[in-house]
């Protein structure tokens, strides 16, 4: 025979069902309560997201400081190369100096001067030496002294001019003689 009937109730029964309705195919169905709560992420979701937006942010602060002290290894790499081209430039321009200075020193011997003045243009050592005495200035008077040879008082003017002239041509042989030792 048959068993009686029992009815069993289940605790999803006590929830309340959302309304169905049948819809036609191609009509535009309004969002409801209930479908736009499963568009809204949960607070999972909003936690995980979260979380990956301060790591992801951690991770940029992280490769940031990467390039940066990479930037500034490179920038340290530079200026020691620089600093070190610069010493070796330095170190060349003081022998340039020096052999310059050296060269100068052999060039202004008074004995070397002395040859060229006599080889180059005929020159000897004076005979008369004139001295200009500039204390008063209305009354400046011209002094000679005696050298080993004696001339004429007329022809000692004369002589110091040509002197003096010859001076001037003396110094401009030497100046050009160093410029073209200099250049070589």
């Amino acid at each position: 025979m048959g068993m009686p009937a029992l009815r069993h109730d289940s605790p999803v029964a006590s929830v309340p069902r959302p309304r169905l309705r049948v819809v036609k195919p191609g009509t535009r169905v309004p969002a409801s309560r209930s479908t736009s709560a499963k568009k809204s992420p949960s607070r999972a979701h909003s936690a995980a997201r979260d979380l990956f937006r301060f790591f992801g942010v951690v991770v940029v602060a992280i490769a940031l400081l990467g390039v940066g002290r990479v930037w500034l290894s490179v920038q340290a790499a530079e200026a020691s190369i620089d600093s070190t081209t610069l010493r070796r430039d330095i170190k060349q321009e003081r022998y340039v100096g020096d052999m310059l200075e050296i060269q100068q020193s052999a060039l202004a011997t008074p004995s070397r001067i002395q040859a060229i003045a006599g080889t180059t243009m005929g020159m000897a050592p004076a005979t008369t030496v004139s001295y200009l005495d500039m204390r008063g200035s209305e009354t400046a008077r011209e002094q000679t002294a005696p050298a080993d040879i004696a001339v004429s008082g007329a022809s000692s003017g004369l002589l110091a001019r040509v002197m003096d002239v010859a001076a001037g041509e003396a110094q401009v042989l030497l100046v050009g003689d160093v410029g073209l030792v200099s250049s070589q």
